[in-house]
């Protein structure tokens, strides 16, 4: 038997074809590369134009409108400082915050004062507590719930009821996350 087909020098590929195929793949990607620089540049345009416009309406809001005296404008804008605040301080929701401390305050402990932080949502929390494990379990509550954060324990002393009742007080503050 003798063959006479050798297949390790017959050109099986088409190069012309081949080419064609390249050249068309790059067209395309060159058509693309050319419309995304162009939607790129035509966005950034847009955007240095809102840019502008939000800078000039920003001045317009912030500045005195004519007509109007620089110390009626300074008692105007206090006013709307100081409603803001109240509306600010009302958004609060103090039920919400004493529902959460019940819900994290374990069985053993007294709480006695909360003091609120004006500044920030902070909170100073005063409390007995039967002893120190049940202490230590109230800490570890407020620690695990989403709605306390920063927990610092500030102070702590075993604290002589009676003659035979003993407990710990306890001053801890830490930031109420209310949503």
């Amino acid at each position: 038997m003798r063959f006479t087909i050798n297949l390790a020098t017959k050109t099986y590929l088409d190069h012309r074809k081949l080419n064609q195929a390249c050249v068309a793949g790059l067209t395309i990607l060159v058509l693309l590369l050319v419309w995304n620089v162009t939607r790129i540049s035509w966005n950034l345009g847009d955007l240095r134009r809102l840019v502008a416009e939000n800078k000039n309406l920003e001045a317009r809001i912030n500045a005195r409108p004519p007509g109007v005296s620089e110390k009626e404008y300074s008692r105007t804008m206090g006013r709307i400082h100081f409603y803001n605040e109240v509306i600010e301080r009302k958004s609060f929701s103090w039920l919400e915050l004493l529902d959460q401390l019940e819900n994290v305050t374990p069985a053993g402990i007294a709480l006695v004062s909360l003091t609120p932080d004006k500044k920030n949502t902070g909170l100073q929390i005063e409390g007995r507590a039967k002893n120190f494990d049940t202490m230590k379990s109230y800490l570890e509550n407020l620690e695990n719930s989403k709605v306390f954060t920063n927990i610092l324990l500030l102070s702590h002393h075993d604290l002589a009821v009676g003659e035979k009742t003993r407990g710990v007080q306890f001053t801890l503050s830490c930031q109420a996350v209310m949503r």
